[in-house]
């Protein structure tokens, strides 16, 4: 999608090598097979691909790795690890050169990454950090600094403080939900004047999910002053249950990820006013670039972090067009 041109050249910086556009051909451009000695097979194993931010993730991988001169081959589990493990192990018979992982909700995958290690086959994470150890590279957000920003602009905008409801995707043990709510419960709790309500019922990362917790919410609260939720699609779902309450105008509302339907609410100036820049598609890049470069024996740091700065009324028409979903 058309890139602003102040994106482009923020993406230049972080995509570096990747973006034939944004760098001088060199050492460090990934290559399949530096010697073209044989041709190169990569998969790319989703967990899910149930919503719009990992779609564009997986598009990215394969575009851009066949762009680079490799085959790709993606898979999508629909949600169950056992088929996940299962398109890994498919992977590793066809004795696949690298494989990427977009492991959605999962805390850990410890077995699919062993049997890609048993197989010598590198494996690249996108987005979900695992716990184990054993992959040559992870890419993806500082999802506890997304949180925080968010929490940090509530201080600033709401002087008086109050109840802050926070919305959670699910399940309980998801690092990425846990890290989001501790950066914006921190930044509000060291402001000393706000009482952090975290929903008893997950939003399950659905629009349609953030609405029905939103209505609990509205039900047992009548003094809510703020909406965090764990990503966007939930906070547009909350944002219209409090319109349908008529209670839009006591509370505003902060998401994360940069859904382009958040960044136009935020730009509409109403009570969605803030979300965080988390680009599946730098993920994706980033996550075949480092893989290439692993499979033609260079060195990739083990965590790469991704830029994600707020998206505010300040800054927002700078990313109207940034996003693809």
């Amino acid at each position: 999608m058309r890139r602003k041109t102040t994106i482009a050249i923020a993406l230049c910086a972080v995509l570096a090598a990747s973006l034939a556009a944004c760098t001088q051909e060199g050492d460090d451009k990934p290559s399949p097979k530096a010697d073209g000695s044989k041709d190169v097979t990569v998969c790319m194993a989703s967990f899910t691909l149930g919503g719009p931010y990992f779609v564009g993730m997986e598009q990215t991988v394969t575009k851009n790795g066949k762009e680079a001169g490799a085959k790709v081959i993606a898979s999508n589990a629909d949600g169950d690890a056992a088929k996940l493990q299962s398109n890994i192990e498919d992977c590793v018979t066809q004795q696949v050169d690298g494989i990427i992982i977009s492991g959605g909700p999962l805390n850990d995958f410890p077995e699919g990454l062993q049997a890609a290690e048993e197989a010598n086959i590198p494996v690249v994470l996108v987005d979900r950090l695992f716990s184990s150890p054993n992959f040559a590279s992870w890419v993806g957000p500082d999802n506890e600094q997304l949180g925080k920003q968010d929490g940090e602009y509530l201080v600033a905008n709401l002087p008086e403080g109050g109840r802050v409801i926070v919305i959670k995707g699910g399940e309980a043990d998801n690092t990425i939900g846990i890290a989001r709510t501790q950066g914006v419960t921190d930044a509000l709790t060291a402001a000393g004047k706000f009482e952090v309500t975290v929903a008893p019922d997950f939003g399950g990362w659905s629009s349609d999910g953030g609405q029905t917790a939103m209505e609990n919410m509205l039900s047992q609260h009548a003094d809510i002053v703020a909406v965090f939720c764990e990503n966007d699609a939930m906070c547009l779902g909350a944002q219209t249950a409090a319109e349908d309450a008529g209670r839009s105008a006591e509370m505003i509302f902060a998401g994360v990820d940069g859904q382009n339907e958040a960044i136009q609410a935020i730009l509409a100036n109403g009570n969605y006013k803030i979300t965080g820049y988390n680009d599946a598609t730098v993920i994706g890049a980033l996550g075949i670039e480092a893989l290439l470069k692993v499979i033609d024996g260079k060195t990739v740091d083990k965590e790469q972090k991704i830029d994600s700065p707020a998206i505010t009324i300040d800054n927002a028409e700078e990313y109207k067009d940034a996003g693809i979903y």
